[in-house]
Protein backbone atom coordinates (compact mmCIF):
# COMPACT_ATOMS: atom_id res chain seq x y z
CA UNK A 1 0.00 0.00 0.00
CA UNK A 2 3.11 2.32 1.10
CA UNK A 3 4.89 1.28 -2.40
CA UNK A 4 1.17 2.45 -4.43
CA UNK A 5 1.12 5.55 -2.49
CA UNK A 6 4.47 6.36 -3.24
CA UNK A 7 4.30 5.73 -7.08
CA UNK A 8 1.23 7.99 -7.15
CA UNK A 9 3.34 10.65 -5.67
CA UNK A 10 6.16 10.03 -7.88
CA UNK A 11 3.96 10.23 -11.07
CA UNK A 12 2.18 13.05 -10.11
CA UNK A 13 5.43 15.35 -9.25
CA UNK A 14 7.03 13.71 -12.84
CA UNK A 15 3.55 15.55 -14.77
CA UNK A 16 4.12 18.90 -12.35
CA UNK A 17 7.45 18.80 -13.54
CA UNK A 18 6.77 18.29 -17.17
CA UNK A 19 4.35 20.98 -17.28
CA UNK A 20 6.83 24.06 -16.49
CA UNK A 21 10.15 25.26 -17.52
CA UNK A 22 12.68 27.45 -16.47
CA UNK A 23 14.29 28.45 -19.73
CA UNK A 24 15.07 31.84 -18.73
CA UNK A 25 11.51 32.94 -18.34
CA UNK A 26 9.20 34.25 -16.01
CA UNK A 27 6.13 32.15 -16.12
CA UNK A 28 2.32 33.96 -15.92
CA UNK A 29 0.55 30.92 -15.98
CA UNK A 30 0.02 27.34 -15.30
CA UNK A 31 -0.15 26.11 -18.68
CA UNK A 32 3.31 26.48 -20.72
CA UNK A 33 3.67 24.74 -23.90
CA UNK A 34 6.96 24.62 -25.54
CA UNK A 35 8.66 26.53 -28.62
CA UNK A 36 10.67 25.25 -30.67
CA UNK A 37 13.11 26.88 -32.89
CA UNK A 38 14.75 25.25 -36.27
CA UNK A 39 16.35 27.19 -39.22
CA UNK A 40 19.81 28.49 -37.08
CA UNK A 41 23.23 27.32 -38.67
CA UNK A 42 26.62 28.57 -38.88
CA UNK A 43 27.82 31.45 -40.84
CA UNK A 44 30.59 33.42 -42.65
CA UNK A 45 30.01 37.04 -44.13
CA UNK A 46 32.83 39.60 -45.32
CA UNK A 47 32.01 42.80 -43.06
CA UNK A 48 32.23 46.45 -44.60
CA UNK A 49 31.02 45.28 -47.99
CA UNK A 50 27.12 45.62 -47.88
CA UNK A 51 26.92 41.61 -47.55
CA UNK A 52 23.98 40.87 -45.19
CA UNK A 53 22.89 37.90 -42.40
CA UNK A 54 20.00 36.61 -43.34
CA UNK A 55 18.00 34.22 -41.25
CA UNK A 56 14.56 32.68 -41.56
CA UNK A 57 14.53 30.44 -38.60
CA UNK A 58 11.57 28.15 -38.07
CA UNK A 59 9.19 28.05 -35.03
CA UNK A 60 6.73 25.72 -33.85
CA UNK A 61 4.36 25.95 -30.99
CA UNK A 62 0.58 26.10 -29.74
CA UNK A 63 1.12 30.04 -28.87
CA UNK A 64 -0.91 31.97 -31.28
CA UNK A 65 1.75 33.97 -33.79
CA UNK A 66 0.09 37.42 -32.14
CA UNK A 67 0.93 36.64 -29.00
CA UNK A 68 5.44 35.80 -29.85
CA UNK A 69 7.94 38.57 -29.59
CA UNK A 70 10.85 38.19 -31.35
CA UNK A 71 14.26 39.41 -30.81
CA UNK A 72 17.77 39.00 -32.25
CA UNK A 73 21.20 39.86 -29.93
CA UNK A 74 24.89 39.70 -30.53
CA UNK A 75 27.63 39.09 -28.90
CA UNK A 76 31.47 38.49 -29.85
CA UNK A 77 33.42 35.99 -28.61
CA UNK A 78 35.09 36.02 -25.72
CA UNK A 79 33.06 39.03 -24.51
CA UNK A 80 33.31 39.36 -20.89
CA UNK A 81 30.19 38.41 -18.47
CA UNK A 82 27.32 41.23 -18.98
CA UNK A 83 25.19 42.50 -16.58
CA UNK A 84 22.17 41.72 -18.79
CA UNK A 85 24.19 38.10 -20.36
CA UNK A 86 23.55 38.64 -23.89
CA UNK A 87 20.80 40.84 -24.19
CA UNK A 88 23.34 43.86 -24.78
CA UNK A 89 23.19 44.61 -28.26
CA UNK A 90 20.08 44.41 -29.48
CA UNK A 91 19.64 44.26 -33.59
CA UNK A 92 16.13 43.40 -34.75
CA UNK A 93 12.82 42.46 -33.39
CA UNK A 94 11.51 40.54 -35.88
CA UNK A 95 10.90 36.89 -36.85
CA UNK A 96 13.33 37.02 -39.95
CA UNK A 97 16.93 38.47 -39.56
CA UNK A 98 18.14 40.76 -42.22
CA UNK A 99 21.14 42.29 -40.67
CA UNK A 100 24.03 44.18 -42.38
CA UNK A 101 27.43 43.09 -40.74
CA UNK A 102 29.27 46.33 -40.37
CA UNK A 103 31.97 44.34 -37.92
CA UNK A 104 35.67 43.84 -37.07
CA UNK A 105 36.76 40.51 -38.28
CA UNK A 106 36.23 38.14 -35.41
CA UNK A 107 33.75 35.45 -33.99
CA UNK A 108 30.03 36.29 -33.25
CA UNK A 109 27.32 34.37 -31.35
CA UNK A 110 23.72 35.53 -32.80
CA UNK A 111 20.62 34.38 -30.05
CA UNK A 112 17.10 34.89 -31.41
CA UNK A 113 15.01 34.95 -28.61
CA UNK A 114 11.22 33.81 -28.85
CA UNK A 115 8.91 35.20 -25.90
CA UNK A 116 5.10 34.39 -25.16
CA UNK A 117 3.69 37.15 -24.03
CA UNK A 118 0.69 35.14 -22.72
CA UNK A 119 3.09 34.77 -19.94
CA UNK A 120 6.78 36.06 -20.55
CA UNK A 121 7.92 32.36 -21.32
CA UNK A 122 10.97 32.42 -23.59
CA UNK A 123 13.05 29.75 -25.77
CA UNK A 124 16.11 31.16 -26.97
CA UNK A 125 18.54 29.48 -30.08
CA UNK A 126 22.14 30.43 -31.03
CA UNK A 127 24.18 30.59 -34.20
CA UNK A 128 27.73 31.39 -35.14
CA UNK A 129 28.93 34.26 -37.36
CA UNK A 130 32.35 34.59 -38.71
CA UNK A 131 33.01 37.75 -39.83
CA UNK A 132 36.31 38.75 -41.92
CA UNK A 133 36.50 41.91 -44.06
CA UNK A 134 37.55 43.33 -47.51
CA UNK A 135 39.71 45.83 -46.65
CA UNK A 136 42.50 44.14 -47.98
CA UNK A 137 41.63 44.59 -51.75
CA UNK A 138 40.57 46.84 -54.12
CA UNK A 139 40.15 50.85 -55.18
CA UNK A 140 40.39 52.81 -51.69
CA UNK A 141 38.07 56.27 -52.86
CA UNK A 142 39.81 59.70 -50.41
CA UNK A 143 36.87 61.63 -50.20
CA UNK A 144 35.53 65.43 -49.00
CA UNK A 145 31.94 64.73 -47.21
CA UNK A 146 29.46 67.00 -47.45
CA UNK A 147 30.22 69.06 -44.47
CA UNK A 148 33.67 69.23 -45.08
CA UNK A 149 35.66 66.22 -43.72
CA UNK A 150 37.68 63.37 -44.56
CA UNK A 151 35.88 59.84 -45.10
CA UNK A 152 37.06 57.39 -47.38
CA UNK A 153 35.25 54.36 -49.70
CA UNK A 154 36.37 51.01 -50.99
CA UNK A 155 35.09 49.31 -54.20
CA UNK A 156 35.92 45.95 -54.53
CA UNK A 157 34.41 43.19 -56.97
CA UNK A 158 31.46 45.50 -57.78
CA UNK A 159 30.54 46.14 -54.68
CA UNK A 160 31.28 49.75 -53.17
CA UNK A 161 31.54 50.06 -49.51
CA UNK A 162 30.99 54.00 -48.06
CA UNK A 163 31.70 56.12 -45.03
CA UNK A 164 34.46 53.43 -43.87
CA UNK A 165 35.96 55.65 -41.39
CA UNK A 166 32.36 56.71 -40.07
CA UNK A 167 31.39 53.61 -39.29
CA UNK A 168 35.13 52.28 -38.54
CA UNK A 169 35.54 55.14 -35.86
CA UNK A 170 32.20 56.58 -35.46
CA UNK A 171 32.48 60.02 -37.37
CA UNK A 172 34.74 61.15 -40.04
CA UNK A 173 38.12 62.39 -39.23
CA UNK A 174 38.58 66.00 -38.90
CA UNK A 175 38.94 68.54 -41.97
CA UNK A 176 39.02 68.24 -45.55
CA UNK A 177 41.22 65.84 -47.25
CA UNK A 178 45.16 66.06 -47.55
CA UNK A 179 46.21 62.96 -48.97
CA UNK A 180 45.96 59.08 -49.08
CA UNK A 181 49.22 56.54 -49.14
CA UNK A 182 49.22 52.77 -49.13
CA UNK A 183 52.08 51.30 -48.14
CA UNK A 184 52.76 47.46 -49.53
CA UNK A 185 54.64 45.99 -46.37
CA UNK A 186 54.66 48.37 -43.92
CA UNK A 187 55.56 47.28 -40.29
CA UNK A 188 53.34 48.32 -36.61
CA UNK A 189 52.63 47.26 -33.49
CA UNK A 190 49.55 45.15 -33.48
CA UNK A 191 47.41 46.61 -30.73
CA UNK A 192 45.68 43.33 -30.05
CA UNK A 193 48.51 40.97 -29.83
CA UNK A 194 50.92 44.09 -28.54
CA UNK A 195 53.33 42.68 -30.56
CA UNK A 196 55.35 43.99 -33.48
CA UNK A 197 53.99 42.66 -37.24
CA UNK A 198 53.64 43.53 -40.58
CA UNK A 199 50.78 43.89 -43.56
CA UNK A 200 49.93 46.71 -45.87
CA UNK A 201 48.88 49.84 -44.29
CA UNK A 202 46.58 53.05 -45.24
CA UNK A 203 47.26 56.13 -44.33
CA UNK A 204 44.68 58.94 -44.36
CA UNK A 205 46.09 63.08 -43.95
CA UNK A 206 43.44 65.79 -43.66
CA UNK A 207 43.89 69.70 -44.08
CA UNK A 208 43.52 70.00 -40.31
CA UNK A 209 46.47 68.27 -40.07
CA UNK A 210 44.81 64.84 -38.49
CA UNK A 211 46.63 61.59 -38.99
CA UNK A 212 45.63 58.14 -39.19
CA UNK A 213 47.20 54.93 -40.25
CA UNK A 214 45.14 51.52 -40.80
CA UNK A 215 46.42 47.83 -40.83
CA UNK A 216 44.55 47.04 -44.09
CA UNK A 217 43.67 43.52 -43.46
CA UNK A 218 40.63 44.70 -40.47
CA UNK A 219 41.40 48.76 -40.79
CA UNK A 220 42.50 48.75 -36.99
CA UNK A 221 44.33 51.94 -36.23
CA UNK A 222 47.37 51.51 -35.64
CA UNK A 223 48.85 54.76 -35.99
CA UNK A 224 47.73 58.23 -35.54
CA UNK A 225 49.12 61.98 -34.22
CA UNK A 226 50.33 60.57 -30.84
CA UNK A 227 52.01 57.36 -31.60
CA UNK A 228 53.28 57.69 -35.02
CA UNK A 229 56.62 59.31 -33.40
CA UNK A 230 58.60 57.70 -30.49
CA UNK A 231 58.87 60.94 -28.84
CA UNK A 232 54.84 61.53 -29.11
CA UNK A 233 52.67 64.06 -29.98
CA UNK A 234 52.93 65.82 -33.63
CA UNK A 235 53.70 69.45 -32.33
CA UNK A 236 53.70 71.63 -35.45
CA UNK A 237 53.46 68.62 -37.88
CA UNK A 238 51.53 69.06 -41.40
CA UNK A 239 52.14 65.74 -42.26
CA UNK A 240 52.11 65.33 -46.11
CA UNK A 241 52.73 61.11 -47.26
CA UNK A 242 54.28 58.22 -45.84
CA UNK A 243 55.25 55.67 -48.45
CA UNK A 244 57.65 52.49 -49.04
CA UNK A 245 61.37 53.12 -50.32
CA UNK A 246 63.69 49.95 -51.17
CA UNK A 247 64.84 50.25 -47.20
CA UNK A 248 63.00 52.39 -45.13
CA UNK A 249 59.54 53.57 -44.50
CA UNK A 250 59.45 57.02 -45.42
CA UNK A 251 57.20 59.90 -44.10
CA UNK A 252 57.32 63.69 -44.98
CA UNK A 253 56.16 66.84 -43.43
CA UNK A 254 56.84 70.41 -43.48
CA UNK A 255 59.98 69.72 -40.63
CA UNK A 256 61.69 67.55 -42.82
CA UNK A 257 61.73 63.76 -43.98
CA UNK A 258 61.43 60.49 -41.48
CA UNK A 259 62.52 57.32 -41.52
CA UNK A 260 62.20 53.65 -40.09
CA UNK A 261 64.51 51.15 -41.78
CA UNK A 262 62.72 47.82 -42.49
CA UNK A 263 63.69 44.51 -41.94
CA UNK A 264 63.89 42.14 -44.10
CA UNK A 265 63.35 38.28 -42.80
CA UNK A 266 62.23 36.59 -39.61
CA UNK A 267 59.43 37.63 -37.44
CA UNK A 268 60.73 40.29 -35.46
CA UNK A 269 60.02 43.51 -37.24
CA UNK A 270 60.18 47.28 -36.13
CA UNK A 271 57.14 49.20 -34.73
CA UNK A 272 57.30 51.63 -37.56
CA UNK A 273 57.70 54.39 -35.19
CA UNK A 274 59.60 57.30 -36.38
CA UNK A 275 62.27 59.18 -34.84
CA UNK A 276 64.13 62.34 -35.32
CA UNK A 277 63.96 64.30 -39.19
CA UNK A 278 67.59 62.87 -40.89
CA UNK A 279 66.60 65.71 -43.06
CA UNK A 280 65.38 68.73 -41.67
CA UNK A 281 64.14 70.85 -44.70
CA UNK A 282 60.51 71.05 -45.80
CA UNK A 283 58.40 68.69 -47.89
CA UNK A 284 55.26 68.65 -49.62
CA UNK A 285 53.21 65.20 -50.92
CA UNK A 286 54.70 65.92 -54.19
CA UNK A 287 57.41 63.43 -54.57
CA UNK A 288 58.88 61.35 -57.37
CA UNK A 289 61.35 58.22 -57.11
CA UNK A 290 63.74 58.42 -60.35
CA UNK A 291 67.08 57.00 -60.78
CA UNK A 292 65.35 53.13 -60.30
CA UNK A 293 64.79 53.89 -56.46
CA UNK A 294 68.00 55.56 -55.65
CA UNK A 295 66.99 58.75 -55.13
CA UNK A 296 63.73 60.84 -54.37
CA UNK A 297 62.72 64.24 -55.88
CA UNK A 298 60.42 66.29 -54.18
CA UNK A 299 59.20 69.82 -53.64
CA UNK A 300 59.73 71.87 -50.96
CA UNK A 301 56.74 74.13 -49.94
CA UNK A 302 58.36 76.01 -47.62
CA UNK A 303 61.64 76.89 -49.70
CA UNK A 304 59.76 76.78 -52.77
CA UNK A 305 62.20 74.70 -54.81
CA UNK A 306 62.65 71.22 -55.60
CA UNK A 307 65.13 69.35 -53.30
CA UNK A 308 66.83 65.70 -53.95
CA UNK A 309 67.63 62.73 -51.76
CA UNK A 310 69.33 59.39 -51.78
CA UNK A 311 68.04 56.15 -50.87
CA UNK A 312 69.83 56.50 -47.48
CA UNK A 313 68.02 59.45 -46.51
CA UNK A 314 70.97 61.58 -46.07
CA UNK A 315 70.55 65.36 -46.29
CA UNK A 316 68.73 66.50 -49.07
CA UNK A 317 70.14 69.23 -51.78
CA UNK A 318 69.02 71.82 -53.64
CA UNK A 319 68.05 70.61 -57.20
CA UNK A 320 69.98 72.39 -60.20
CA UNK A 321 69.48 72.46 -64.14
CA UNK A 322 71.40 70.99 -66.68
CA UNK A 323 71.93 73.98 -68.54
CA UNK A 324 72.34 76.19 -65.65
CA UNK A 325 68.60 77.95 -66.14
CA UNK A 326 66.43 78.99 -62.93
CA UNK A 327 62.95 79.65 -61.62
CA UNK A 328 61.51 82.02 -60.25
CA UNK A 329 61.79 81.37 -56.28
CA UNK A 330 58.25 82.06 -55.28
CA UNK A 331 56.79 79.36 -57.08
CA UNK A 332 53.72 76.94 -55.54
CA UNK A 333 53.67 73.14 -56.98
CA UNK A 334 50.26 72.22 -58.13
CA UNK A 335 50.53 68.71 -59.68
CA UNK A 336 53.90 66.45 -60.00
CA UNK A 337 53.79 62.95 -61.59
CA UNK A 338 56.54 60.77 -63.59
CA UNK A 339 56.09 58.93 -67.24
CA UNK A 340 57.57 55.50 -68.02
CA UNK A 341 57.45 54.19 -71.40
CA UNK A 342 59.66 52.30 -73.39
CA UNK A 343 61.22 48.94 -72.43
CA UNK A 344 60.45 47.50 -69.78
CA UNK A 345 64.06 46.53 -68.34
CA UNK A 346 65.29 50.37 -68.99
CA UNK A 347 62.44 52.33 -69.43
CA UNK A 348 62.62 55.87 -70.76
CA UNK A 349 61.29 57.74 -67.21
CA UNK A 350 60.37 61.32 -67.45
CA UNK A 351 59.27 63.10 -64.07
CA UNK A 352 57.84 66.56 -63.96
CA UNK A 353 56.78 69.13 -61.43
CA UNK A 354 53.98 71.88 -62.36
CA UNK A 355 54.24 74.99 -60.21
CA UNK A 356 52.43 78.21 -60.76
CA UNK A 357 53.60 81.71 -59.75
CA UNK A 358 50.77 83.42 -57.34
CA UNK A 359 52.22 86.56 -58.13
CA UNK A 360 51.68 86.46 -61.94
CA UNK A 361 49.36 83.37 -62.56
CA UNK A 362 52.25 82.10 -64.97
CA UNK A 363 52.72 78.52 -65.05
CA UNK A 364 55.78 76.33 -65.19
CA UNK A 365 57.17 72.90 -66.12
CA UNK A 366 60.35 71.60 -64.36
CA UNK A 367 60.99 68.26 -66.55
CA UNK A 368 63.74 65.98 -65.23
CA UNK A 369 65.33 63.06 -66.70
CA UNK A 370 64.37 59.86 -63.98
CA UNK A 371 66.33 57.25 -65.26
CA UNK A 372 69.30 55.75 -63.91
CA UNK A 373 72.44 58.06 -63.10
CA UNK A 374 75.75 57.43 -61.79
CA UNK A 375 75.96 61.83 -61.82
CA UNK A 376 72.72 62.62 -59.91
CA UNK A 377 69.37 63.50 -61.26
CA UNK A 378 69.08 67.13 -62.92
CA UNK A 379 66.38 69.44 -64.12
CA UNK A 380 66.24 68.57 -67.78
CA UNK A 381 64.08 71.58 -68.84
CA UNK A 382 62.52 74.28 -67.73
CA UNK A 383 59.17 75.36 -69.51
CA UNK A 384 57.41 78.90 -68.77
CA UNK A 385 54.35 77.72 -70.41
CA UNK A 386 52.36 79.74 -73.29
CA UNK A 387 49.53 81.22 -71.60
CA UNK A 388 46.75 80.57 -74.44
CA UNK A 389 47.55 76.27 -73.47
CA UNK A 390 45.20 74.64 -71.04
CA UNK A 391 47.77 73.02 -69.07
CA UNK A 392 48.82 76.79 -68.41
CA UNK A 393 45.17 77.44 -66.43
CA UNK A 394 43.48 74.15 -65.91
CA UNK A 395 43.21 73.51 -62.36
CA UNK A 396 42.59 69.77 -62.56
CA UNK A 397 46.02 68.43 -63.98
CA UNK A 398 47.41 64.45 -64.12
CA UNK A 399 50.15 62.33 -66.43
CA UNK A 400 49.63 59.72 -68.75
CA UNK A 401 52.07 57.20 -67.09
CA UNK A 402 52.89 54.63 -68.80
CA UNK A 403 51.54 54.47 -72.68
CA UNK A 404 51.70 58.14 -73.96
CA UNK A 405 54.18 61.32 -73.24
CA UNK A 406 51.05 63.68 -72.45
CA UNK A 407 50.09 65.53 -69.39
CA UNK A 408 46.25 65.67 -69.04
CA UNK A 409 44.08 68.84 -68.00
CA UNK A 410 40.39 69.82 -67.73
CA UNK A 411 38.97 73.02 -68.72
CA UNK A 412 36.58 74.80 -67.37
CA UNK A 413 33.93 73.74 -69.86
CA UNK A 414 34.27 70.29 -68.68
CA UNK A 415 36.88 68.69 -71.76
CA UNK A 416 40.21 66.28 -71.72
CA UNK A 417 43.44 68.17 -73.14
CA UNK A 418 46.32 66.33 -73.69
CA UNK A 419 49.84 68.29 -73.37
CA UNK A 420 52.97 66.68 -74.92
CA UNK A 421 56.37 68.42 -73.55
CA UNK A 422 57.81 67.11 -76.66
CA UNK A 423 56.10 69.10 -79.08
CA UNK A 424 54.91 71.60 -76.94
CA UNK A 425 51.50 71.46 -78.11
CA UNK A 426 48.46 70.09 -76.82
CA UNK A 427 45.09 68.39 -78.55
CA UNK A 428 41.66 68.08 -77.27
CA UNK A 429 40.32 64.49 -77.06
CA UNK A 430 36.64 63.72 -76.14
CA UNK A 431 35.16 61.61 -73.49
CA UNK A 432 32.87 58.47 -74.67
CA UNK A 433 30.41 57.45 -71.97
CA UNK A 434 30.54 60.72 -69.53
CA UNK A 435 26.44 62.27 -69.68
CA UNK A 436 26.86 65.56 -70.21
CA UNK A 437 25.55 68.67 -67.42
CA UNK A 438 28.52 66.03 -64.66
CA UNK A 439 31.39 68.48 -63.30
CA UNK A 440 34.67 67.02 -63.90
CA UNK A 441 36.22 67.36 -60.68
CA UNK A 442 38.86 64.73 -60.42
CA UNK A 443 41.70 63.09 -62.84
CA UNK A 444 44.16 60.34 -62.66
CA UNK A 445 46.41 58.08 -64.40
CA UNK A 446 46.64 54.89 -61.79
CA UNK A 447 47.97 52.19 -62.50
CA UNK A 448 49.65 48.59 -60.97
CA UNK A 449 52.56 46.56 -62.00
CA UNK A 450 54.76 43.86 -61.02
CA UNK A 451 56.83 41.48 -63.00
CA UNK A 452 56.64 38.22 -63.56
CA UNK A 453 60.49 38.42 -63.87
CA UNK A 454 60.78 38.81 -59.76
CA UNK A 455 57.68 35.94 -59.16
CA UNK A 456 54.43 37.73 -58.46
CA UNK A 457 50.97 37.28 -59.57
CA UNK A 458 50.55 39.82 -62.21
CA UNK A 459 46.57 38.83 -62.25
CA UNK A 460 46.18 42.63 -60.57
CA UNK A 461 48.05 44.59 -62.89
CA UNK A 462 45.73 47.50 -64.75
CA UNK A 463 46.19 50.86 -66.14
CA UNK A 464 43.62 53.21 -66.37
CA UNK A 465 42.97 56.80 -66.97
CA UNK A 466 39.88 57.86 -64.34
CA UNK A 467 37.77 60.64 -64.49
CA UNK A 468 35.90 61.83 -61.88
CA UNK A 469 32.69 64.18 -61.99
CA UNK A 470 30.39 65.60 -59.46
CA UNK A 471 26.54 66.35 -59.49
CA UNK A 472 25.22 67.68 -55.84
CA UNK A 473 26.91 65.28 -53.79
CA UNK A 474 27.15 62.09 -55.72
CA UNK A 475 30.06 61.33 -57.33
CA UNK A 476 31.02 59.34 -60.44
CA UNK A 477 34.36 57.77 -61.27
CA UNK A 478 34.80 57.14 -64.67
CA UNK A 479 37.47 54.06 -65.39
CA UNK A 480 38.92 54.12 -69.08
CA UNK A 481 41.12 51.23 -69.29
CA UNK A 482 44.49 51.88 -71.24
CA UNK A 483 44.24 47.78 -73.10
CA UNK A 484 40.42 48.45 -73.97
CA UNK A 485 39.31 51.81 -73.82
CA UNK A 486 42.06 53.63 -74.91
CA UNK A 487 44.55 54.08 -78.07
CA UNK A 488 47.79 55.83 -77.55
CA UNK A 489 46.26 57.72 -74.30
CA UNK A 490 43.12 58.91 -76.59
CA UNK A 491 39.79 57.60 -74.75
CA UNK A 492 38.11 55.29 -77.73
CA UNK A 493 35.17 53.57 -76.38
CA UNK A 494 33.04 54.08 -72.98
CA UNK A 495 34.76 53.30 -69.62
CA UNK A 496 34.51 49.54 -68.74
CA UNK A 497 33.66 50.60 -65.20
CA UNK A 498 32.25 53.56 -63.14
CA UNK A 499 31.57 53.83 -59.56
CA UNK A 500 28.77 55.81 -57.87
CA UNK A 501 29.12 57.15 -54.06
CA UNK A 502 28.26 60.17 -52.49
CA UNK A 503 30.95 62.92 -51.11
CA UNK A 504 33.60 64.47 -53.25
CA UNK A 505 36.48 62.93 -54.79
CA UNK A 506 39.99 63.60 -54.16
CA UNK A 507 42.40 60.59 -54.51
CA UNK A 508 42.25 56.83 -55.43
CA UNK A 509 44.43 54.24 -54.69
CA UNK A 510 44.93 50.70 -55.53
CA UNK A 511 45.14 47.55 -52.82
CA UNK A 512 45.34 44.22 -53.09
CA UNK A 513 46.34 41.43 -50.47
CA UNK A 514 50.09 40.50 -51.12
CA UNK A 515 53.35 41.45 -49.75
CA UNK A 516 56.14 43.30 -51.93
CA UNK A 517 59.47 43.33 -51.42
CA UNK A 518 61.11 46.84 -50.66
CA UNK A 519 63.49 46.41 -53.46
CA UNK A 520 60.83 46.46 -56.33
CA UNK A 521 58.65 49.20 -55.32
CA UNK A 522 61.08 51.27 -57.54
CA UNK A 523 63.35 49.26 -59.71
CA UNK A 524 60.37 48.62 -61.31
CA UNK A 525 58.02 51.34 -60.01
CA UNK A 526 54.69 49.25 -59.21
CA UNK A 527 52.34 51.89 -58.50
CA UNK A 528 51.93 55.94 -58.14
CA UNK A 529 52.92 57.61 -55.03
CA UNK A 530 50.80 61.12 -56.13
CA UNK A 531 47.60 61.88 -58.13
Amino acid sequence: MKRTIIQYLLVGIVCCLSSCYDDDSTLGSNYVSDIEIAGLADQSVVSYSQNFVNVQPTITTDYPEDQLEYAWYIYADNTPEQENGFRKDRIATTKDLNYEVNLPSGIYHLVFEVTSLTNDFSKTATMNLSVSTAFSKGFYILKETADGNTDIDLWNEGILSEDILAKKLGAPMNGAPRNLSLVYTGEFINPELNRTARGNLVHIFTEENEYKGFESESLTEVFNNETLFYAGNMDNEEPYIIFRAPNHTVYFSNTGIRTAATVFSGTNYNSGRLGFPADEHGASKFIIPVSYGQEMVYWSNSEHALRDVNFNFQPSSLMTSADGSTYPDDLECISAGANITGDVYSPTVVAYFLCEQPSTGDRYLLLLDGGFTFTGVQIKQIIKLDPSLHIARDKIVAINRRTATYIYSISEDNKLYAYSWVSNDEREFPLPGIPAGEDITYLTNQYFYLSEVYGYDTSFNFDDLIVGTQTGNTYKLYFYSASKDMNGGRPIADPSRVITGTGQVKAVRFLVSMSVRGSDHYSDPIYPLTD
